[in-house]
């Protein structure tokens, strides 16, 4: 009984929400058979409205839309989850060296991420995606490195925050080398903020994966949503107010990152939670 009141409380309603949407989606992905009753390259006749054979009717090619819908959904979380694991790798590592080293090389460190950070990344992106050009890879790889400096100052404030610490001054003091130290003792205790950054970089990642396949920049040969919404705009779906082609995918972007958007806000109230424990109990 306590614990059914325990996960009752209204903290847990973002992180339920997240989940419940996620969990739709995470199925789409695993599973698009189940789902999609066809084929997403199967063809019928053009310009089908909605119906019982077709939820959300055809494209100009006779592509069924929502089997397209469903599928699309692996490739814009494939992209998503992968592009911010590798800028949570990057952005750890320079945040935790940046806040941690005095000296030259912190002042090198701290000057990258500065200076990533006033570079605005969709632009930015723009122009890397056209030059490396289309591919499933090139995508995921410009967004990390471009992305990954959001995640670089969290971890660096923090580091900062935890090097002041006495524990953090008598490891020091006793000579511990400094990789060990922040491996081995600055690491661990930025779970919550690395975790937290991770989760919604995942939503931010797939949006712009989504504005980059919106542009022409995608891969062509994956469906994605992003892209579904560029075919709708550049073969007449726009003229013809067939709202049942373009609407739907942006709805499942923006559901996407709701999702990820509340799990994210659970856990940075957990984190600050947490912190705020930590603080009282150093007091």
């Amino acid at each position: 009984m306590n614990l059914i009141k325990r996960l009752a409380r209204k903290e847990y309603i973002p992180l339920y929400i997240g989940m419940a949407l996620m969990s739709v989606f995470v199925a789409f992905s695993l599973f698009p058979s189940l789902f999609a009753p066809y084929h997403p390259k199967e063809m019928f006749a053009a310009w089908q409205g909605v119906s019982a054979a077709h939820l959300l009717g055809t494209n100009d090619i006779g592509y069924d839309i929502f089997s397209e819908l469903v599928y699309a959904s692996s490739t814009t979380l494939i992209v998503g989850i992968t592009a911010a694991l590798v800028s949570l790798l990057i952005g750890s590592a320079i945040g935790i060296m940046a806040g941690f080293l005095s000296g030259w090389k912190g002042e090198i460190l701290d000057g990258i991420v500065n200076v990533f950070l006033l570079i605005p990344m969709l632009p930015m992106a723009i122009v890397v995606a056209a030059y490396l050009g289309p591919g499933l890879n090139n995508i995921i790889l410009v967004i990390a490195v471009l992305g990954w400096c959001a995640t670089a100052r969290a971890v660096r404030a923090k580091t900062k925050q935890l090097k002041q610490t006495p524990f953090v001054e008598s490891l020091v003091i006793l000579g511990i080398p400094k990789r060990q130290i922040m491996l081995k003792h600055i690491f661990p205790n930025l779970t919550e903020i690395a975790l937290a950054k991770y989760i919604m970089s995942v939503g931010s990642f797939m949006l712009m994966e989504a504005a980059l396949s919106f542009l022409g920049l995608g891969d062509p040969t994956k469906v994605t949503w992003g892209g579904m919404i560029n075919l709708a705009y550049k073969c007449g779906g726009f003229s013809k107010g067939a709202l049942n082609w373009y609407l739907p995918p942006g709805i499942c972007i923006a559901m996407c990152v709701l999702a990820f958007f509340c799990v994210n806000y659970y856990f940075e109230k957990k984190a600050l939670q947490v912190d705020g424990d930590k603080r009282s109990y150093l007091d």
